[in-house]
């Protein structure tokens, strides 16, 4: 018998499925719509490596099983091709980005994903830097500028010194007490500049409410993080000899009797006019240039200076110190902070350095009523209310219900819910992206380019690198920028910033369905019909280091989409997945790491069928695992043996033995329920168990034919060719595609057939295992019978006696257990 030749085999299917369309579904007439889309890559190196195969084949195995459960599978893929990824692979290449991409993108394509097997409908392909998608990308943002969510304003920003372009909160990450670009790990400086902002800090309340979707807790946990909703009480007070007031957000205003100074953020307008002081202009001068990451870090040295000033505590009337120091962010809360050291680990970390005092107005649980010197003692969390006057005896929750009371009526202060949530930073001072569809003209102000003059097209320019002066290389194109003013038609400027590539992939689900459809106006980039039908996403993908940025924006873009009336959905995806990474050498695969995996050599080693299924046997799917070459000759060994087998039964034909039987429906019902929760490794690990006992036993057409289903969502090659191989009429080069196994319908099994004949019962006295035996199934079930069998042990018995039985716990099946 010749082995299985995973080249030619590849090969001939690639072929007929291109042929026959089989990955393109009637978008228009479909009965049973499934979206299942997978988050689509940046396509700005040399190509996919393994992550990226590991990622795409688990969505593409659930997208398969869904197609062989009888839906109507629509599962695209296309490149977010814009954007500082594809334009620093440019630069480093020293190719034009436009000549770059399109060669990446086919490469990415022919060369790598069509070889992985994927159910992907290349004929609904979306580039981003396509004009007739950017055209949209345009529309999109003249159409919530419009709804007044678009804000051009002055702000301190984040900016790469390297990548010469702002960054938004969210495309920056820690590294120590640093604050660093998440694309070149450069550290970033903080400048304060005028850039384009969507709005959606308007939209922090309904981006915490998840209604209607399916998605971990893990990612909720972290866009509610992120968010950082507090609900507390603006504090005003006043500054001793002055007209001046200080307003303090405090979540704990409880604690207000134990307040004993104020701080406030360098950037405070109060500080502004203290200025000439030398000793307070040279410490703000300092904190300037420090990112927020490294003034806010947990466990550094507190840092300060004293204003001169004081505020008065409207409680008491003591006069409080005002400082001022660079942990406190003038963009979190009011920008200043009261100070209550006995009872907030930063205050008291903060009074200890300048040696304020620390007063206690709460006692915890241990009692301790003694002066606080010691970190250990700050109570945080709980306890009761003293040295607060109308406040002891109370628990800190009543207390601060109490007290905020008690301001409100006294005019002192007022109640309000604040969100660590800033509005999205939306430009870039870089070439390669699509440009921002605004007008600045002297006297109308800022214009939105018409929508029937877009897409403003990106120009060619030869000389597109970065120039490090705050403004895009567009800024030095005179007949890109020199335009008329939309309104009035005198002189006016093009914006020369791009838009953030966040954008483009904020709304690419919305295009894929409809990118061959025929709108009836081309007014919206999506046909209406088509997307009641499709959307929102069923089943969406992706990595769980999105959770900030990618999808929190495509929800408060959907939403307010939804608000204009242009959807009928408020959330865009209606289940979401969060893989895992593949582990490579100890660390995450990447690039930037030097560390990454060429899927190709092992395509070409083993065929793309054994890579697919060793990566997703590596682990959960929702973990990821750590690659190893050694593991891959294991995989092709399984697929030989399927082949192999297979080939015997179909000549054998032969009637299954009761025991083989038996274990093709338990592994039917067990592969169903584990690609309905995406645990692809344990029902691998299924099919290998059948696949062991069939090695001993004789097969037939219909075992190959059911295996063959099986195997659809794992190798989607070895699985056509036994298909084709157990008697069903083959897939012709036609459009008919009914002999292919993804039209087969997914296999039923014989719940009967599941069910072990005898039944293993674990008796247990006090919770302590004594007697282990074996029951006909049905009397598994019945705890009378069980009962009478475990007292007839003398294992059991023996345990048993001069004890009275209190309380029998069964679980049918499983577990008898009598505590006396």
């Amino acid at each position: 018998m010749k082995p299985y030749d995973h080249k030619k085999i590849e090969a001939k299917w690639q072929k007929r499925w291109e042929q026959a369309k089989l990955f393109e579904p009637d978008i228009a007439k479909a009965k049973k719509p499934f979206y299942n889309l997978m988050m689509f890559p940046y396509p700005s190196g040399e190509g996919l490596h393994v992550g990226h195969t590991y990622a795409f084949g688990g969505a593409d195995a659930y997208g398969r099983f869904k197609r062989l459960q009888g839906y109507d599978v629509f599962e695209p893929m296309g490149f977010d091709a814009f954007g500082i990824h594809s334009e620093n692979f440019a630069i480093k290449k020293g190719i034009h980005p436009q000549e770059l991409i399109k060669t990446t993108t086919t490469y990415f394509r022919e060369k790598q994903m069509k070889r992985y097997g994927g159910m992907w409908d290349w004929s609904r392909q979306v580039d981003t830097t396509d004009p007739d998608y950017y055209h949209w990308t345009q529309w999109l943002f003249v159409k919530l500028f419009k709804q007044g969510l678009v804000e051009r304003k002055k702000a301190p920003l984040n900016w790469c010194p390297s990548c010469k372009t702002v960054l938004s909160d969210e495309q920056v990450e820690a590294k120590g007490d640093k604050s660093v670009c998440e694309r070149c790990k450069t550290e970033v400086e903080r400048k304060e500049t005028e850039q384009w902002f969507f709005k959606i800090t308007q939209y922090a309340e309904r981006l915490l409410d998840y209604h209607g979707t399916q998605w971990p807790q893990t990612t909720r946990q972290m866009q509610t993080n992120w968010i950082a909703k507090k609900q507390g009480i603006n504090i005003v007070y006043k500054v001793e000899g002055s007209q001046e007031t200080i307003t303090c957000f405090t979540t704990r205003p409880d604690t207000n009797f134990g307040a004993t100074f104020v701080v406030l953020a360098p950037e405070h307008p109060i500080v502004v006019s203290l200025l000439k002081n030398p000793k307070i202009r040279e410490y703000i001068e300092k904190a300037k240039n420090k990112s927020e990451l490294e003034r806010i870090t947990e466990g550094r040295k507190k840092t300060g200076v004293f204003t001169g000033l004081y505020a008065l505590n409207n409680l008491n009337g003591k006069k409080m110190p005002i400082w001022v120091s660079d942990f406190v962010l003038m963009s979190v809360g009011t920008g200043a902070v009261i100070g209550v050291p006995g009872h907030d680990l930063r205050d008291f970390e903060f009074a200890q350095q300048f040696k304020l005092p620390v007063v206690r107005v709460v006692v915890g649980s241990d009692g301790d009523k003694s002066e606080i010197t010691r970190s250990e003692q700050v109570q945080e969390a709980e306890g009761i209310m003293i040295n607060s006057e109308f406040l002891d005896g109370l628990d800190i929750h009543q207390a601060t219900e109490k007290i905020m009371d008690y301001f409100e009526e006294k005019g002192w202060g007022k109640r309000v819910t604040t969100y660590r949530l800033r509005d999205w930073c939306i430009s870039r001072q870089r070439y390669w992206g699509p440009p921002i569809p605004m007008i600045y003209c002297q006297k109308c102000g800022w214009v939105a380019v018409p929508e029937k003059d877009l897409p403003v097209l990106l120009p060619y320019i030869k000389d597109y690198q970065p120039k490090g002066k705050g403004q895009s290389p567009l800024a030095e194109i005179k007949e890109f920028y020199q335009v008329k003013c939309p309104q009035c038609g005198g002189e006016a400027r093009r914006e020369t910033d791009v838009s953030d590539t966040f954008l483009d992939s904020a709304w690419y689900f919305l295009r894929y369905p409809s990118v061959r459809a025929q709108n009836s106006n081309l007014e919206i980039p999506w046909n209406r019909q088509i997307t009641r039908c499709w959307l929102p996403v069923d089943m969406y993908i992706g990595g769980n280091e999105h959770a900030c940025m990618h999808l929190l924006y495509s929800r408060f873009i959907t939403m307010a989409l939804y608000d204009m009336g242009l959807v009928g959905f408020q959330e865009p995806f209606k289940r979401f997945y969060a893989h895992g990474l593949i582990i490579k050498d100890g660390v995450k695969m990447s690039k930037s790491r030097g560390n990454v995996v060429n899927p190709e050599e092992y395509m070409d080693k083993y065929g793309a069928d054994a890579l697919r299924m060793y990566l997703l046997f590596l682990g959960q799917y929702s973990h990821g695992g750590d690659f190893r070459d050694s593991g891959m000759q294991g995989m092709l060994r399984f697929v030989n043996r399927i082949y192999s087998l297979a080939v015997q039964a179909v000549k054998q034909d032969a009637k299954l033995s009761q025991p083989l039987e038996k274990k093709l429906h338990q592994t039917i019902k067990k592969v169903t329920q584990d690609l309905e929760k995406l645990k692809f490794n344990t029902a691998i690990a299924g099919l290998m168990e059948l696949v062991n006992l069939w090695s001993g036993e004789e097969g037939n057409r219909e075992l190959v034919a059911v295996l063959a289903r099986l195997m659809a969502p794992f190798a989607p090659f070895l699985a056509e060719e036994l298909w084709e191989m157990s008697g069903v009429p083959a897939a012709d080069q036609t459009s008919d595609v009914r002999g292919f196994v993804l039209n087969a319908g997914w296999p039923k099994h014989d719940e009967q057939l599941t069910k072990e004949e005898l039944v293993e019962i674990v008796v247990q006295v006090n919770g302590r295992v004594r007697e282990k035996f074996k029951v006909e199934y049905k009397a598994s079930s019945n705890k009378q019978e069980v009962l009478e069998l475990a007292q007839a042990s003398e294992r059991v018995t023996k345990h048993l006696a001069g004890k009275k039985v209190k309380k029998v716990v069964f679980v049918p099946g499983r577990l008898l257990n009598l505590v006396t």
